[in-house]
């Protein structure tokens, strides 16, 4: 199934309402990723990252708005139908580190190739395929604990992309890690993106991130900005 927009975002606005006043968190905001290409969402913590790509994982309804996801309006389907759609096209990957702790690697990974849908006797293969992919075949039997924060990070990416998915949602996802890991995890985004075809939106408030980018937007205030081209390697 091809799309020229794996994501369309069309005047989304949220609102978190507290006792005291309303905060405006998104401001019709709209931006597109289209097929292969690689968008970085930048700004300050606080911004609205994360609440944005919530929003288009299906996780967060908009207050106004439209998300396309693959040509499908994600909040005119039912709830299941949403689910299935995000199961069978896209990979999430939180900014919140949700590896299982008393799950070595080798299972957590199982566990979500079991939720997308994977029979039980080609889950093995992949989850040994996944682990290559990073060469880091080696923390297969180690637990969550037993690794350092680039080493889990790795793990959530490969998480996200356990189902092959055509578009990856990333959450900051070369935070609090080494400079090396950094320099790992965008190469390996660059990958999925060419050799792939992966459809990637990212949020980041590392300038690295960049370098990799197709386009580049700023979230600020509840505004998104698209800024200049970056220049191509």
């Amino acid at each position: 199934m091809f799309y020229e927009d794996a994501v369309k975002v069309s005047g989304v606005m949220k609102v978190y309402k507290t006792k005291t006043e309303d905060i405006i968190v998104l401001r019709n905001v709209s931006l597109t990723v289209s097929s292969s290409e690689i968008v970085v969402v930048m700004g300050p913590s606080g911004a609205g990252k994360t609440t944005l790509l919530k929003i288009i994982y299906g996780l967060l309804r908009p207050d106004k708005g439209i998300v396309e996801v693959m040509g499908s309006d994600i909040y005119e389907l039912s709830g299941k139908d949403r689910d299935k759609l995000m199961l069978q096209f896209v990979g999430y990957m939180p900014q919140e580190d949700r590896l299982l702790e008393n799950l070595n690697i080798e299972e957590n990974l199982a566990l979500s190739l079991l939720a997308s849908g994977y029979s039980k006797k080609a889950i093995p293969q992949r989850v040994k395929q996944l682990l290559s992919l990073m060469g880091i075949e080696r923390l297969a039997k180690r637990f969550p604990g037993e690794l350092s924060m680039g080493q889990r990070r790795k793990i959530l990416l490969l998480r996200a992309i356990a189902n092959d998915p055509l578009i990856l949602l990333l959450d900051e996802p070369t935070a609090n890690i080494d400079s090396t890991s950094v320099e790992s995890v965008l190469d390996y985004l660059k990958y999925l993106e060419e050799e792939r075809n992966m459809s990637i939106l990212l949020t980041s408030h590392d300038y690295r991130a960049v370098k990799i980018a197709d386009k580049v937007f700023w979230l600020s205030d509840g505004a998104l900005k698209k800024l200049e081209e970056p220049a191509k390697k």
